[in-house]
């Protein structure tokens, strides 16, 4: 299945890119921007993107397993671990559990460092 992020308006003004798709994963990268900042003079990202990189990443990875026109978000929760400093952000949705209906994906978003700053699991439509 090819993954097309730049279909999405919301995903192009992000600006993600698609590092790695395979059945049941996705890896995607957020070039940062000044924009993302929580406020003027911060170096953290507002919260906001952040959830946005793991839900995008997480309905993939289930499309990359139930195809097209799943991936639509049940529901998510966030663990915010640190935060989330400037530079790129890279985050992994994987699969674990596929249902006629229903899926399950865990995602994982990490710094420029690779530090882990937030983790979360969504249930998507299969």
């Amino acid at each position: 299945m090819e993954i097309r992020l730049e279909e999405s308006p919301y995903q192009r003004l992000l600006g993600i890119q698609l590092v790695r798709a395979e059945e049941g994963l996705v890896e995607i990268r957020l070039p940062f921007r000044e924009d993302f900042l929580r406020l003027d003079g911060s170096d953290w990202f507002h919260g906001g993107i952040v959830s946005a990189l793991a839900d995008i990443a997480g309905a993939y990875a289930v499309v990359t397993v139930q195809g097209e026109g799943s991936g639509a978000t049940i529901d998510l929760r966030i663990d915010w671990l640190k935060p989330a400093r400037k530079g790129d952000l890279l985050v992994t949705g994987r699969v674990v559990k596929t249902g006629r209906t229903i899926c399950v994906a865990d995602i994982e978003v990490r710094d420029a460092a690779s530090a882990l700053v937030a983790v979360a699991r969504g249930t998507f439509t299969g």
